[in-house]
């Protein structure tokens, strides 16, 4: 049972990456999207290099102790919030355009890793989380004729 919830799992934060691609691409970031509350996207670069893949998501004005990272199989599950931290509180809102609330994105990892050796960081409101590749043994299996 506990299989085949963590499959649906899986696959539900596959359709949310989608759907997230669909209104990344029709909204700017500090739209909040509706029907998901107090939300935004934050924008993300994944990339490989030899050793490893590297994901970096800005996140200005998000402290580490409000993110969340979870590496499960072949997916790294980002999420957390952005407070509002205003020295005063506005009176009147003339503008608001940075984005406010929680965040979650999940991005499905195209090599295998080494969770062991993962780590993350915030420099200048950019996490920068690298994913160590995992050394894939080849190895020939002999086939045996009964």
């Amino acid at each position: 049972m506990d299989v085949l919830i963590g499959k649906v799992a899986r696959e539900l934060a596959a359709l949310e990456e989608q759907l997230d691609r669909v209104f990344e691409r029709s909204f700017s970031t500090s739209v909040r999207l509706p029907g998901r509350g107090d939300c935004f996207l934050p924008t993300i670069d994944a990339y490989q290099t030899r050793e490893a893949t590297i994901v970096r998501v800005d996140l200005a004005g998000v402290e580490s102790k409000d993110i969340r990272l979870i590496v499960d199989g072949e997916y790294l599950q980002i999420s957390g919030r952005r407070n509002t931290s205003y020295h005063h509180p506005p009176e009147h809102h003339l503008q608001m355009e940075i984005p406010q609330g929680n965040f979650a994105r999940v991005i499905r990892l195209p090599a295998p890793y080494d969770a062991e050796r993962v780590t993350a960081s915030l420099e200048s409101g950019i996490l920068t989380i690298e994913l160590p590749h995992r050394e894939v043994i080849k190895r020939r299996i002999l086939v045996k004729s009964k």
